[in-house]
């Protein structure tokens, strides 16, 4: 539940009330939707420093003070040294917002004394929570899928780098940085008319099918705002593209428009879709976790719950089998999901390959890939000159006649 009191406009409530949604289940972009748009970045922007350092403040925390610390003090100390150590709001008024706060738990003492304390170590404390600190958890299972020492280590030590954004061209353009179609984009006002936002990683495991879907009719599942229906369709694939998120399929028609594209978007639930038709090609970028996005969303690291991604693991397998009643023979399923957990990756192939013998695996190009059992990670080292990359799965699977 939300605290609502006297200091409900103050940033350290905002905060701390965005955190509490975001702890049960929201994702940052949602949690934030809530507030006025003036105060939404600065909020976003704080709650994602605050889950990338969480593991550095909370060791300090613990470290300055020797009691046992109300749950709900320690987030609001966490706060408040996220905004003072990477904020431009002045030290006394953070301080002033986190004590008057405080005191709807009755622990203002605590909060006051903390943070003078934090305060007056700041310089010494500089170091400590800057440095990165990772979920043991989270660690665990990245190294599983990227054994390499030098591709973890490369991303454990770019962790708590902000994440370059891309985009890509429709049609190829000499000055891109990479594949004559992917450029950074600073700012999304700089956006170019005949582009659309997609992260290089994204745009690779397209890349990697472009020669097996190449002007061949597709449909695009879980298609919104957009981006691999454009680059299927850049590609000359006819493209039906399907998704049931109203907000995201809002931006898929503005995105359309601004292309100037003419695409078949149904606003439809894929479980729900009925047709008649037999497709050669599916693809199913399958609702998921999201921990392949943990640069940017630094949340999702203490968010691997083994119970929450076996339920996303039926959803998946249950689109899977949705696709499987709906694709031709000797068809192909592609299955992509922007997570590197096994449980949503290499164990629903697994799964759904013991389960249905006439499919098989097909064999992808593309050099920024690793093959890994019945799919294909991307690499994020092997986008490193560019700015690094989102971590995403992708499987093809053909059916046998």
């Amino acid at each position: 539940m939300s605290v609502i009191n006297k200091t409900k406009s103050s940033d350290i409530v905002n905060i701390f009330n965005a955190i509490q949604k975001i702890n049960k289940g929201q994702s940052v972009d949602n949690a934030v939707q809530s507030f006025e748009e003036i105060k939404r970045s600065f909020i976003f922007l704080t709650v994602q420093e605050y889950y990338r350092r969480h593991l550095n403040t909370l060791e300090i925390i613990k470290k300055l003070s020797h009691k046992k610390s109300h749950p709900d003090g320690i987030m609001i100390i966490q706060i408040a040294m996220i905004m003072i150590f990477f904020s431009k709001k002045p030290e006394y008024a953070v301080v002033h917002d986190a004590v008057e706060f405080s005191k709807s738990f009755k622990i203002s003492g605590f909060v006051n004394a903390l943070l003078r304390k934090i305060l007056s170590e700041k310089d010494s404390l500089l170091k400590n929570i800057q440095s990165t600190k990772i979920n043991n958890d989270f660690k665990k299972q990245l190294i599983k899928i990227y054994s390499s020492k030098k591709i973890h280590e490369y991303i454990f030590r770019t962790l708590n780098e902000k994440p370059v954004n891309y985009q890509v061209s429709y049609k190829n353009n000499q000055n891109a940085l990479y594949d004559l179609r992917v450029s950074t984009l600073e700012d999304f006002h700089d956006l170019k008319k005949n582009s659309w936002v997609q992260d290089i990683g994204n745009y690779e495991c397209i890349r990697s099918i472009r020669e097996i879907v190449k002007n061949k009719k597709i449909l695009d599942c879980c298609a919104a705002p957009g981006g691999k229906s454009f680059l299927l369709s850049s590609f000359g694939c006819e493209v039906t593209s399907l998704d049931n998120n109203k907000e995201q399929i809002e931006k898929f028609y503005e995105n359309t428009n601004r292309l100037g594209l003419d695409l078949d978007i149904q606003e439809e639930n894929f479980l729900d879709f009925q047709t008649k038709e037999k497709f050669e090609y599916i693809l199913l970028d399958a609702p998921c976790s999201s921990l392949g996005t943990f640069r940017r969303n630094p949340d999702v690291s203490f968010k691997i719950k083994q119970m929450a991604l076996k339920e996303k693991q039926s959803l998946q397998l249950e689109m899977l089998n949705q696709a499987l009643s709906i694709i031709s023979n000797n068809g192909v399923i592609i299955y992509m999901v922007c997570s590197f957990h096994p449980v949503e990756t290499i164990e629903v192939i697994d799964k759904f390959l013991k389960k249905n013998t006439d499919f098989n695996t097909i064999n992808l190009k593309s050099d920024k890939l690793l093959k890994k059992n019945n799919g294909y990670f991307i690499n994020p080292y092997s986008f490193k000159d560019f700015g690094g990359s989102d971590s995403f799965f992708i499987s093809a699977l053909q059916r046998n006649s």
